[in-house]
């Protein structure tokens, strides 16, 4: 692979898991640099990504997902892009490789990661609405136009799949066998969880409401 590709770890208090996700992608041998935006992380995050030796930018709040993704995009240079998650188990050399080759063999403008045979949850999650994956590799010039990112917060994937269908990009699917994440009861506990997860859903709804967005519209993206 001869293209510059940069990997972007947006993380919120993924002290858990954020190791063996830098560890897994350095391990990769297939990008220039790997950037990990902590998004106000308390919990150690920040110092867990510094011991792998990798770009970690820390902002000082909260200031949501597709913002922090918009951080990492400022601070790279690469013409691909990579997203990954900082939650994600069972992460493998070859799940990172199998995301990044349509776009650099293939021609591809963007390429979306989906579950399966991870856990029956999360696969079921990934299965009912693909476009909501965290895990993408796509052209650098897709981005260029994204302002908008920066404000999507949760919506940030719903986002990125809008773009692809408005500029009628090439989007490909690929299956991620056996990869799946911590679910936010499991970080944050019953009840915290359940509302942060509830908070995502809104965000996500909201930005449906606010773009006149059609769910059997938008699944065409990923089929």
């Amino acid at each position: 692979m001869n293209k510059k590709i940069s990997l972007i770890i947006p993380a919120y208090n993924e002290v858990e898991t954020i190791g063996q996700v830098i560890k897994t992608a350095k391990k990769s041998d297939i990008f220039n640099e790997i950037v990990v935006v902590s998004d106000g992380s308390t919990d150690g995050t920040v110092q867990k990504a510094l011991n792998y030796n990798v770009k970690t930018i820390a902002l000082p709040s909260n200031i949501g997902k597709g913002a922090a993704m918009s951080v990492g995009i400022d601070n790279t240079t690469s013409e691909i892009i990579v997203f990954l998650d900082g939650d994600l188990v069972n992460l493998e050399v070859n799940h990172i490789k199998e995301l990044v080759k349509p776009i650099v063999l293939d021609d591809f403008d963007m390429s979306c990661g989906v579950f399966i045979e991870g856990r029956d949850s999360t696969d079921f999650a990934q299965k009912i609405t693909p476009w909501l994956t965290g895990q993408r590799a796509l052209k650098r010039d897709v981005l260029d136009c994204c302002a908008d990112l920066k404000s999507s917060k949760f919506g940030a994937e719903l986002f990125l799949t809008k773009i692809a269908i408005e500029k009628s990009l090439k989007v490909k699917k690929v299956i991620l066998k056996g990869l799946t994440h911590r679910t936010k009861e499991e970080k944050r506990g019953l009840i915290k969880g359940f509302i942060s997860r509830m908070k995502m859903y809104w965000q996500v709804f909201d930005y449906f409401r606010r773009n006149n967005l059609n769910y059997n519209h938008i699944n065409t993206v990923m089929k």
